[in-house]
C-alpha cells in the first residue's frame, strides 16, 4: 500500500464573508479606541442576557470579547524566568457544591504563576470529569495579562494554573482575584467524534 498525496481544501471565501469580515474588523479597532488600552468586560446579567439572544455560552463570549483587549508582548521563550520565591495567598470559596482555593503563586523574574485548586464538596455524588471553563482575571494598580497555564485532576479534584504577566507584587492588599466564564469559540462549533472500531493493518 502507498502514501495518499495530500490534496488542497478548496478555499471558498466570497465577497459576502469579506465585506461581514471588514465590518468585523473595523467594529474591533473602535473598541479598543473606545477602551483606551483597558480590558472591559460586561456585566454577568448582560453576558446572560447575549448568552440567551444568541444561543452561546458566557463563557465564549467572555473570551471573544478578551480577544478584543489589547495584548501585552509575548515573553521570551524561556518563559517566565528563574523562580524568585513563592508567594501565600490563600483565599478560598465555596459556590453550588465546589470549593475554589486560590493557593499560592511562583515568583518569577518575569511573571507570576498562580495556582487554584477546585474541590467537589459533596464527593460521594461524584460521577464524572471536571471541566472547567474559567480564566483567573487579576485586578489592581496596573494591567496584568492572563493566560491559561495548564489544567490538572480527576476523582472530584482539578487543579488550575495561570500565566500572569508582569509578575504580582508580594503585597496583595490593592490586588483582586475573580474567575470567570471563558471558553474558546472553537469548543462551540467544535464536535465530537468517537473512534471505537476495531483497526486492523494487513
Amino acid at each position: 500500500m502507498g502514501w495518499t498525496e495530500f490534496k488542497a481544501i478548496p478555499n471558498e471565501y466570497n465577497d459576502e464573508v469579506q465585506a461581514i469580515d471588514k465590518q468585523i474588523i473595523t467594529l474591533i479597532m473602535k473598541r479598543k479606541e473606545a477602551a483606551k488600552g483597558k480590558r472591559l468586560f460586561p456585566p454577568q446579567e448582560l453576558l446572560s442576557n447575549w448568552a440567551n439572544e444568541f444561543d452561546m455560552e458566557a463563557a465564549q463570549l467572555n473570551a471573544i470579547i478578551d480577544s478584543f483587549s489589547i495584548r501585552f508582548p509575548v515573553i521570551t521563550p524561556q518563559g517566565p524566568g528563574k523562580l524568585v520565591h513563592v508567594l501565600p495567598i490563600m483565599k478560598k470559596t465555596i459556590l453550588d457544591g465546589f470549593e475554589y482555593e486560590l493557593t499560592h503563586a511562583m515568583q518569577h523574574e518575569n511573571g507570576s504563576i498562580v495556582f487554584v485548586e477546585i474541590y467537589q464538596t459533596e464527593t460521594d455524588d461524584f460521577n464524572g470529569h471536571m471541566r472547567p471553563k474559567l480564566q483567573l482575571e487579576v485586578t489592581g494598580e496596573q494591567e496584568y495579562s492572563v493566560h491559561r497555564d495548564g489544567a490538572s485532576g480527576g476523582s472530584g479534584h482539578t487543579q488550575l494554573s495561570f500565566l500572569v504577566i508582569p509578575r504580582l507584587p508580594d503585597s496583595l492588599d490593592q490586588v483582586r482575584f475573580k474567575l470567570i466564564p471563558y471558553a474558546p469559540i472553537s469548543e462551540y462549533i467544535r464536535k465530537e467524534i468517537i473512534l471505537n472500531q476495531e483497526v486492523a493493518f494487513e
